[in-house]
């Protein structure tokens, strides 16, 4: 019987409507340290983990080099220390743009909860103040995603499914990233912009890459205060992508009108965590939600279902799909 070291609790199979292979012999594990994981997987030839799990670092694939595959179900792998696993022959894999779709419709919801303070209105409307916040965001004036300039930080498969939206909807969408992509461009009708240009010309600015070494922190204090004070960032990406003190000193001064977070550092996070020690006044301009946006019923289903299946590639002694690190 084939053995599988999932960190991917039973409980997220069963909500994603995803049934075990016949013949697996799932360890659903929960490992709190290098230590535990190590003594999860002795034995062990397939490891299954959250797209966002942190924890499989140098030590512990040192300790587990019997590993045939380390495949994560979605399309983050960061928390897997790949470069490590390269040089010990280890393919890591991912299952890239299945959430895409459900990503894109949440940036959508993000960018309209803020614009239209959906939050503010619900809180002020549930303790009594109808007529006053009805009065404040009418005087205060209110946007839509008609004719705003939304800049896109990451051209991959969910900011190029955000973009087709957006156009849909009358915004003007510029994007930057390291490199062009042209026949995007025409395609998405999309504009190329310079970093700098695009965070102090857009009106809403959405992350959308990969958390790496180039772009941890990437979005520090001087980006977002090159930023409109009118303007809102949107992070679907990942927490570590932005400085998170930062931004939370920028809320509190007001040098932008606010944010949509999906994605913190730490997950979860402690109750020092910057963003959570905010005045009421900051609390206003920020929309936090737990890293929800890629899993919905459906896109869950399909990352785990492809995650499952390049597992079982390998177990018939093929090549696994979406290997990030480059074997």
């Amino acid at each position: 019987m084939m053995v599988i070291a999932s960190v991917m609790p039973k409980w997220r199979f069963e909500a994603a409507n995803v049934d075990v292979p016949q013949g697996w012999n799932v360890l659903f594990v929960n490992p709190m340290n290098d230590e535990e994981l190590i003594s999860a997987c002795k034995g062990v030839e397939y490891l299954l983990v959250p797209a966002g799990f942190q924890n499989v670092t140098a030590n512990v694939l040192r300790h587990c080099r019997q590993l045939k595959l380390v495949q994560t179900a979605g399309a983050g792998f960061d928390g897997v220390d790949y470069k490590a696993a390269k040089e010990l022959g280890i393919p890591v894999a991912n299952v890239p743009g299945q959430n895409a779709d459900s990503v894109a419709e949440y940036t959508i919801g993000l960018i309209i909860a803020l614009q239209r303070q959906l939050f503010v209105a619900d809180r002020q409307v549930k303790i009594g103040q109808y007529s006053a916040i009805r009065q404040k965001l009418f005087q205060q004036g209110l946007t839509e995603i008609g004719g705003s300039s939304i800049g896109l930080i990451g051209l991959g498969t969910i900011a190029r499914k955000t973009a087709a939206i957006l156009n849909c909807l009358g915004a003007s969408v510029s994007y930057y990233s390291n490199h062009r992509h042209l026949l995007e461009e025409a395609s998405l009708r999309v504009t190329y912009k310079s970093l700098q240009s695009l965070l102090s010309e857009s009106d809403i600015v959405s992350l959308h890459v990969p958390l790496t070494d180039k772009t941890r922190g990437m979005i520090g204090e001087n980006e977002l205060l090159q930023m409109k004070a009118t303007s809102f960032l949107i992070n679907t990406a990942r927490g570590e992508i932005v400085d998170q003190t930062a931004l939370a000193k920028v809320l509190e001064a007001g040098k932008i009108a606010g944010a949509a977070i999906d994605v913190l550092y730490p997950e979860p996070p402690g109750n020092d965590h910057p963003l959570l020690q905010l005045s009421d006044n900051a609390k206003d301009k920020i929309l936090v939600t737990p890293h929800i946006g890629g899993v919905t019923v459906q896109s869950f289903h399909s990352m785990l279902t492809k995650a499952i299946e390049n597992i079982q590639r390998v177990i018939a002694g093929q090549c696994p799909k979406y290997i990030v690190n480059d074997l």
